[in-house]
């Protein structure tokens, strides 16, 4: 089965939507153990939307409980790890 418009990926042209923002991609983490691996590592940071009973594993350090985090405040820490019931948005 061929294609008659196989050109591949070559023939894509480079987007035009850009921005200067300091962050460009949020990812929503919820009621699931979490794995930041993958085209999901390297987040610059994370927001608590609500805790629950959810732990925040930054990439380097001691874990620590989402209810220790004062709610939609974006903390610039990165994260490897999210567990529990809460929802944490990761910011990259």
């Amino acid at each position: 089965m061929s294609r008659a418009d196989a050109s591949g990926i070559s023939g894509r042209t480079k987007t035009t939507i850009s921005d200067d923002a300091k962050f460009g991609k949020i990812r929503t983490v919820s009621a699931t153990d979490f794995y930041a691996t993958g085209s999901h590592r390297g987040s610059s940071g994370f927001i608590v939307q609500s805790a629950g009973d959810s732990v925040i594993t930054p990439t380097r350090g001691d874990s620590v409980a989402a209810s220790n985090f004062t709610a939609k405040t974006l903390y610039e820490i990165g994260v490897k790890q999210v567990s529990g019931s809460g929802t944490i948005h990761l910011v990259y």
